[in-house]
């Protein structure tokens, strides 16, 4: 009886195995690097967002400030 026939495929069956658990470990840290980066990504456009809000708040108040000093100066002329 050759048994080398039967090792040669219990190792081809180990490699393929091993092969299996390496492609999903890397699938899933694939997996963790795009959450990770979407999460960043989101954080960033969030902060954005949040700058960006400020910004226009900022600049409604001192068009306001400049229509009541405008609107005051009319009033005063009447």
């Amino acid at each position: 009886m050759n048994t080398s026939l039967t090792a040669t495929r219990s190792t081809a069956q180990q490699a393929a195995a091993d092969a299996g658990r390496l492609q999903e470990r890397l699938a899933r840290r694939a997996g963790l690097a795009l959450l990770a980066w979407s999460r960043a990504a989101e954080e960033r456009r969030a902060r954005t967002e949040l700058d960006r809000t400020a910004r226009l708040t900022r600049e409604a108040d001192r068009l306001r400030e400049a229509n009541f000093t405008t609107l005051a100066l009319v009033a005063r002329t009447l």
